[in-house]
């Protein structure tokens, strides 16, 4: 598209920028010729991040008020940057919400230089959906985790200073792919010959691949839009666990056994697993809010409203997506 064109040589900030979406999306602009200024922690883990002359690396740390000089001649910034997992709220609100303000002040103490802001936020902002019925941007938000709260006020911190930056907000749901350590515990659950499921109720949920997730932010920002600010963006399908399990099944070409775990036994596995975390450096991979998370009947949205205004189709199905997760990792020996 004709759009996509003003990225070329374009000067681009991505925040969280080693993480799994951030580094998907800082491949997918180099291969647009853009110089990427790739903000890190000190301590990131640098395995994902694009090599290439044209990816500068910078260690900030956004909780801290220090100038960012390489906002002061960009022409976007992605903010992908955030916690997914924490041990306490206050932690959550610091990575999610903090940080925002600080960058955000940051952004309007240089003046009036970029294109747009695409601001990743997540399902989680508006809470669950009622079952059968997909969320659409109108409709209010009711979290129901730390991290959802978090990303919630996160959004009201780009929603306040979008007067004076053009601020989008990009809701995604569940994102898959190549790179996402989590869906690759339960892929390999899968080859194992194990397929693991919570209680009997049925559960639907939308899904985006990686890639048409970061195409999607692409468009928003070169494409940014004068009246809504905030957008859900999906492959456009609803899904029920079945619909993966068996899926994924097929392209691993294996049969597995199900196992029901109930719901009380999950919440007490949770418990002790962030009792455990809660001595070491590291949160919980599995605590009682993701529990929380996983026992919802619906996580689905409607992306009909960003797929009309940007002109947006998906290129990845589930069956598409998947196998080429499960082709990556047979090769990097994730599974």
């Amino acid at each position: 598209m004709s759009e996509i064109l003003s990225l070329k040589n374009a000067a681009v900030v991505v925040t969280g920028a080693t993480g799994f979406i951030g580094s998907h999306l800082i491949d997918y602009l180099v291969g647009y010729g853009c110089t990427i200024h790739a903000l890190v922690r000190e301590t990131s883990d640098q395995r994902w991040l694009n090599k290439s002359d044209q990816v500068k690396i910078h260690v900030v740390d956004l909780e801290q008020s220090s100038p960012i000089s390489c906002l002061e001649k960009a022409d976007y910034l992605f903010h992908c940057a955030g916690l997914t997992k924490a041990k306490t709220r206050d932690d959550y609100f610091c990575g999610n919400v903090y940080s925002c303000e600080v960058l955000y002040e940051r952004c309007v103490a240089i003046g009036g230089n970029l294109k747009a802001i695409v601001h990743l936020s997540s399902l989680a902002a508006a809470g669950p959906s009622t079952h059968g019925e997909a969320v659409q941007e109108k409709n209010p938000c009711k979290p129901v985790t730390y991290y959802g709260e978090s990303k919630l006020a996160g959004e009201k911190i780009a929603l306040k200073y979008s007067s004076l930056l053009p601020i989008v907000i990009i809701r995604p749901p569940v994102v898959y792919g190549p790179r996402e350590e989590n869906f690759f515990v339960y892929l390999k659950t899968l080859s194992q010959g194990w397929n693991i499921k919570i209680g009997t109720t049925r559960r639907e949920l939308s899904l985006v691949y990686v890639t048409d997730i970061v195409r999607a932010m692409v468009r928003a920002a070169v494409c940014y839009p004068k009246n809504e600010k905030i957008y859900y963006v999906t492959d456009g399908e609803h899904y029920i666990w079945n619909d993966i399990s068996d899926s994924a099944m097929k392209i691993l070409n294996v049969r597995a056994k199900t196992l029901f775990i109930p719901e009380v036994l999950l919440r007490f596995l949770s418990s002790i697993s962030e009792v455990l975390a809660w001595f070491g450096p590291k949160p919980a991979l599995f605590d009682r809010q993701r529990v929380i998370d996983i026992c919802q009947t619906s996580w689905i949205a409607s992306p009909k409203s960003f797929f009309e205004s940007h002109k947006f189709q998906p290129k990845y199905n589930l069956v598409k997506g998947l196998k080429e997760t499960i082709d990556w990792g047979k090769k990097n020996n994730w599974l």
